[in-house]
């Protein structure tokens, strides 16, 4: 994860990149409010394009076999100066990295394929590119569980919390809410569990032992392949240390979306043949999804109003508006619900299980509303959206407004 590819901490000078504000290139001590440890502490080899140039003239050299791409050398460039600040030598020579493999491939070549856009995006990639989702979705299709994608991507969040704890304790309510996000999400996963939520009294040293020990455990239940995309899909646009947060915070909710629309989904195809039964199954199971949301959103409630601003200033064009899945999900409600009026008299059981589901997104669009108030006023959101006013707006808006 993160810290497999993190300097030693201590290892280095801060580096001197380009940034467009005194605002984009955050000083002082590492963690909330500052830089990332990675930022902070480099390696002295990525504080320049020149270790990934050479790894990558190397690769193509080799026979650009797809399982031997230098992601190390590119992502310790990237997370070190940030990527809008990384140069055009280095995003040419990625851009030749394709061409894409053919259509149907698999494995490592898939992986590239679905990487490259995240890396070769610059200042002008959109929200995908941003999140890293292409990697995402061919693991869905590839039959990963979301439960094991949300654990692995808390795991992350701890580690980096964690790590910063050293130097910077005020950072201990974001690692304290990460690591019981973290523990309720790996008890899905593993019947035993990671290790115990951490209480109010915890001490820095006492949630960093904790959150090792949960990290460890959660890890277990998790596929190589999906430990794999975790790892390579944090790209941040800055040197901020909260915006590796924010990026795992959006990963987790794209997982959270592309769970409930294939639910959906799902659930139409079932009433379709009436199967009413296995509809609030799948109903049931994304509702859970849903509410499972309330941890992350109290990682996400630790963002300084300044942090955000920044992350807000570096990443216009790629807003959380333009989520597919989120629509994917509100368009596809309306057609499960005209199924179900197909069907004759519809099953009881199913119409709590769908109204079940409305309360609890609605209840997810309502608390990130009040988070948005909370963090940026009413100032624009991410992308130019018009932020909590666009907000507001969506969570009045129901999946089956027709059941009253």
């Amino acid at each position: 994860m993160t810290a497999a590819l993190s300097p030693a901490l201590g290892a280095g000078p801060a580096p001197a990149v380009r940034t467009d504000t005194p605002a984009d290139d955050p000083a002082g001590t590492p963690g909330i409010g500052g830089p990332s440890l990675t930022a902070a502490r480099p390696e002295p080899d990525d504080l320049t394009p020149h270790r990934a140039l050479r790894a990558l003239a190397h690769w193509h050299g080799a026979g650009r076999e797809p399982a031997c791409f230098p992601y190390r050398a590119v992502l310790g460039h990237y997370r070190t100066v940030g990527k809008n600040a990384v140069g055009e030598e280095l995003l040419t020579a990625l851009r030749s990295a394709g061409p894409r493999p053919a259509e149907g491939a698999d494995g490592a070549a898939r992986l590239l394929t679905d990487w490259l856009p995240q890396v070769v995006d610059g200042r002008h990639g959109d929200y995908d590119s941003y999140a890293g989702l292409p990697v995402y979705t061919s693991l869905a299709e590839a039959g990963a569980s979301t439960d094991q994608v949300i654990t692995a991507l808390l795991a992350d969040v701890v580690e980096t919390e964690t790590a910063a704890l050293a130097g910077a304790p005020a950072g201990r309510p974001r690692a304290r809410a990460a690591l019981r996000a973290l523990v309720a999400a790996a008890c899905l996963t593993s019947a035993a569990g990671p290790a115990r939520a951490p209480d109010a009294t915890d001490g820095p040293a006492a949630l960093v032992r904790a959150g090792a020990e949960a990290v460890s455990a959660a890890r277990g239940t998790v596929t190589a392949e999906v430990l794999r995309a975790v790892e390579l899909t944090l790209t941040p646009t800055t040197r901020c240390h909260d915006e590796q947060m924010f990026i795992r915070v959006i990963q987790i909710f794209e997982a959270v979306f592309a769970a409930v629309a294939r639910a959906v989904r799902a659930a139409t195809e079932a009433v379709a043949v009436g199967r009413a039964d296995l509809a609030r199954k799948l109903l049931d199971e994304a509702t859970r999804h849903v509410t499972g949301t309330s941890g992350v959103f109290r990682v996400l409630t630790t963002m300084p109003k300044d942090a955000f601003a920044v992350i807000r200033a570096n990443t216009d064009g790629r807003s959380a508006v333009q989520s597919r899945t989120y629509r994917t999900v509100e368009r596809s409600c309306p057609t499960l619900y005209v199924a179900l009026g197909r069907g004759g008299d519809p099953d009881a059981e199913l119409l709590v299980a769908m109204r079940e589901l409305d309360a609890a997104w609605g209840a997810m669009k309502r608390t990130h509303w009040g988070i948005t108030m909370k963090v940026i006023g009413t100032v624009r959101g991410t992308g130019g959206t018009d932020g909590a006013s666009y907000l507001r707006e969506a969570a009045e808006a129901r999946l089956f407004p027709a059941l009253g």
